[in-house]
């Protein structure tokens, strides 16, 4: 029997991944097998950049949650208000794990869709933005500590 009759009749890869396969983060397809599949593709496995990208963002929301806390607890409104409900309603536990779920929701979207030309592109931006914001919670830090 040749190799093309051993195949299973049931070849995935004659379609495109879908958002979820039953393969996801344990198949082997990390790209497009076609010249025309470079974007706006869903792979099972992911890039450790991609990777890299995503668990930045978490940890960068998890330095922004404790500042923020840090600020909440001087005073300061937060400016979010689902994140402020979340803090009137449940303290410090109901306002992390608002922050967290939140995130956690969005950077799962946001792998889903990493082979999507614009999120590609805007993803590395999303971790200067967030690093900017920690740098004026610094900058927010060190005006305090000199008063």
């Amino acid at each position: 029997m040749s190799p093309s009759e051993q195949r299973s009749l049931s070849d995935r890869r004659q379609r495109p991944t879908p958002v979820l396969s039953r393969y996801w983060l344990r198949g082997r397809r990390r790209g497009g097998r076609r010249d025309h599949e470079r974007w706006n593709i869903y792979v099972d496995r992911y890039s450790r950049g991609e990777w890299a990208c995503v668990l930045g963002l978490l940890l960068l929301t998890a330095i922004d949650g404790l500042w923020t806390w840090a600020h909440l607890l001087r005073g300061v409104p937060e400016a979010n208000p689902l994140l402020a409900w979340a803090w009137e309603q449940g303290g410090i536990a109901g306002f992390l794990t608002a922050k967290f779920a939140i995130t956690v929701s969005a950077l799962f979207v946001l792998l889903l869709h990493v082979r999507f030309r614009w999120t590609r592109r805007l993803l590395p931006l999303a971790l200067v933005v967030y690093t900017a914001l920690l740098a004026v919670h610094g900058l927010t830090e060190l005006a305090i500590a000199q008063r």
